[in-house]
């Protein structure tokens, strides 16, 4: 698609410009996941043992109920400084994707107040909230044949295997494309953490990415889709520190370009309707 070339030539030339600030970038965001999940590791050794791994979560809060704190005060990093972390970052590329010469300190933007720390883990957690909801959704159709066909399909003579079989082959094929349709549904959240960083409250983040994104949840996949190559390709060191940020700079130019888009339409709608729907800035 012609659109798709455009936009990866850009963020090539970009690249020209910010390669070295972005892999950084790329760099520091990595050393946060990994050393998240090594103190975490190395906490639960010296205080567990190695067994921790093994055990499953009942049994760990039996025998190991420092385990349990450990992992709690985890996740609560997890949920507070990562999120905040990511945010930063997006906002970094995109702050490239305009042509601006931002400095990497741009990158921990979320972390210069309270207020934007704690809307960063918020932020996160109804995007998580909304995903799990539309992949619940998504399942229940499927479960619910397998539930009934577990449940009113008695065991008994060929026939009735054959056809509980057959009920097993439908209910997967039924949440395999109820996944399919949930994962085409929330691309219309894609835009949502660049409107948060441009300033937007959460809810709001939300419904303007759905109407920048209406229409054009296919297209999105299908750009995410044509960077699949270089995703393979990021297995290897080298190769990541190209594509995650190539790949961070092209979204975040795509992204530009449908907000944009989004705004001129705003443009052509008489001026006592569009005060309803124009951006809302809060902090």
């Amino acid at each position: 698609m012609e659109l798709f070339r455009i936009i990866k030539s850009d963020a090539r030339r970009a690249m020209g410009f910010c390669g070295g600030r972005t892999v950084a970038s790329v760099i520091i965001v990595a050393l946060a996941f990994l050393c998240i999940s090594l103190t975490e590791s190395v906490l639960l050794t010296v205080f567990c043992g190695t067994d921790v791994f093994t055990s499953d979560i009942l049994s760990l809060a039996e025998t190991y109920p420092e385990a349990v704190f450990i992992t709690a005060g985890s996740a609560v990093v997890w949920i507070f400084v990562i999120p905040a972390l990511l945010l930063g970052y997006v906002k970094l590329h995109l702050a490239f994707a305009e042509g601006k010469d931002e400095s990497i300190s741009l990158l921990f933007d979320m972390f210069s107040s309270f207020r934007k720390f704690i809307g960063s883990a918020f932020f996160f957690l109804a995007f998580a909230a909304r995903c799990i909801l539309v992949f619940s959704a998504a399942i229940l159709p499927g479960g619910a044949f397998f539930w009934f066909s577990e449940t009113y399909i008695p065991e008994g003579t060929r026939t009735l295997e054959i056809l509980k079989i057959s009920a097993f082959f439908i209910a997967f094929a039924i949440i395999a494309l109820c996944i399919f349709l949930a994962f085409i549904f929330i691309q219309r959240w894609n835009l949502a953490p660049y409107y948060r960083v441009c300033g937007n409250g959460i809810h709001k983040s939300f419904s303007l990415s759905a109407k920048a994104a209406k229409g054009l949840c296919t297209d999105i996949i299908s750009f995410k889709i044509s960077f699949i190559g270089w995703g393979i390709l990021s297995f290897l060191i080298l190769p990541f520190l190209w594509s995650a940020p190539y790949y961070a700079l092209s979204n975040a130019i795509y992204a530009k370009y449908l907000m944009e888009r989004y705004e001129r339409s705003l443009a052509q709608v008489p001026e006592s309707i569009a005060p309803e729907i124009t951006f809302e800035e809060k902090d």
